[in-house]
């Protein structure tokens, strides 16, 4: 029992530590940036193996691994006061939370229908299944809360 208490105790540590903490907006602002570019690369990886350019079908899973983890923490990545800036993040995040939120949990579980398709192993389905988890997913995500691209 003393185990569990300590792992949700801990599992809240950072939340607190980052809404409480004094943070410099322009540098949470260039992290996330970083992190969505990182979200791309494992996207792009992935759209590589799925369409047979590249030989490296082993790091498939390695690929959706990642991105479980990075969409589990996309939702922390906007907080008051970074809202400003070089961004293309649209007022809406702020604005609109609830939304958001809805949109990232959407997100995170086409990964996972994503995920299950992929593990059987069929490359027909999993390449339309990829397609479909990119319009579930990012396009979602980036439809409401992102700028276009100049």
């Amino acid at each position: 029992m003393k185990y569990i208490a300590f792992l949700v105790a801990f599992s809240f540590a950072p939340m607190a530590q980052a809404e409480d903490a004094d943070f410099d907006p322009e540098k949470i602002i260039e992290y996330r940036q970083d992190f969505m570019t990182a979200v791309k690369g494992h996207n792009n990886a992935i759209k590589s193996i799925v369409n047979g350019a590249v030989p490296y079908d082993n790091h498939l899973n390695m690929h959706i691994a990642s991105l479980e983890v990075l969409f589990m923490e996309i939702e922390g990545l906007f907080p008051e006061g970074s809202d400003f800036g070089e961004t293309n993040a649209k007022d809406a995040i702020w604005d609109n939370p609830e939304k958001f939120s809805k949109t990232s949990k959407e997100a995170i579980e086409a990964l996972a229908t994503f995920k299950g398709v992929a593990s059987e192993g069929d490359k027909s389905k999993t390449r339309s299944a990829f397609k479909q988890f990119g319009k579930q997913s990012c396009g979602s995500c980036h439809k409401s809360f992102k700028k276009k691209d100049n």
